[in-house]
């Protein structure tokens, strides 16, 4: 049997299905009972825990294959201090997997999480691969690059503004990834053969399927969604964080945000490995905008 935390999530949801599709058994786990019934109806298991319960994980993990661990990736807007809500999920989580046995885990880690300073949130998920690596395990860190999802944001400014609007240089390549292929990719190396084994841990970058700048993104959601005069306006970091601020995110997660716009900006977040078949995922930048964006763009819009 293989557990999948965070399963209601869009990473998580996509570790479950691939795991079924395959045949496996799977405990799904989530904070309610609500929102795991859909998994339940699929053919999983359910299992309710709050990330930070040490003992409800442990038990949830009991006699599992493997695991596939990841620590909520949206901020908390108003989280006076995320680092630690990222710590204190990092630390039950690595713990109950201890003391549960599990001989095989995957994290959904990050590009960037290699370095030390400056690169916001990722520093929790850092955190996460320096906790696992120090168990009697086979680890796999996959470290996404940045979610397709991420452009779900810019829907209400695309609708009422006919303009994406965010802080990033407008020509620098980014590794944009679906977090469905990221979800795929978990499954496949939990069930599948491993070059990880116990304090030799594996870290597998997952690019996408190609580098693409939110120039070049916002062309391709002006063909698709028919939008021709969409155009790409760059936030100055001084109006980001002011917008943020704006919006009622605390001085702590306004921080972290700025870090990631400076990290990226400069290079300082930036893949390790090379481009290859193993590091590229499928789905494209033109399949996302069709399948996803365009029908929240079109929910957007007043019927």
């Amino acid at each position: 049997m293989f557990v999948v935390t965070g399963a209601t999530g869009r990473t998580g949801r996509a570790v479950v299905d691939e795991l079924l599709r395959a045949g496996h058994p799977v405990r799904a786990i989530g904070r309610r009972p609500r929102t795991l019934a859909p998994l339940e109806a699929a053919g999983a298991r359910a299992s309710v825990a709050e990330p930070t319960d040490r003992d409800a994980l442990a038990e949830a993990f009991s006699g599992a294959e493997g695991v596939y661990v990841m620590v909520q990736p949206n901020y908390i807007p108003d989280s006076p201090d995320f680092p630690a809500h990222q710590r204190a999920i990092v630390d039950a989580m690595t713990e109950a997997l201890s003391s549960a046995g599990v001989g095989r885990v995957v994290t959904l880690s990050s590009w960037g999480a290699d370095k030390e300073h400056g690169t916001g949130p990722v520093l929790g998920l850092r955190h996460l691969e320096e906790r696992t690596n120090a168990l009697d395990a086979a680890v796999t860190h996959l470290r996404a690059g940045y979610f397709m999802e991420n452009l779900l944001g810019q829907v209400a400014s695309v609708h009422a503004g006919g303009v994406v609007a965010a802080p990033f240089a407008p020509d620098l390549p980014m590794p944009f990834i679906a977090a469905e292929d990221v979800g795929r990719a978990a499954a496949h190396r939990l069930a599948g053969a491993t070059a990880a084994s116990a304090g030799a841990p594996e870290v597998l970058e997952l690019h996408g399927e190609r580098d693409l700048s939110m120039s070049e993104v916002v062309d391709v959601i002006a063909a698709v969604t028919g939008r021709p005069g969409l155009r790409y306006v760059r936030r100055t970091v001084e109006e980001f964080a002011a917008e943020q601020r704006r919006a009622g995110v605390s001085e702590n997660v306004t921080g972290l945000m700025v870090d990631v716009v400076h990290a990226i900006n400069s290079g300082h977040t930036a893949t390790l490995q090379p481009r290859t078949r193993r590091t590229t995922t499928p789905t494209s930048i033109e399949s996302f905008v069709g399948d996803t964006f365009l029908p929240a763009l079109r929910a957007e819009q007043p019927r």
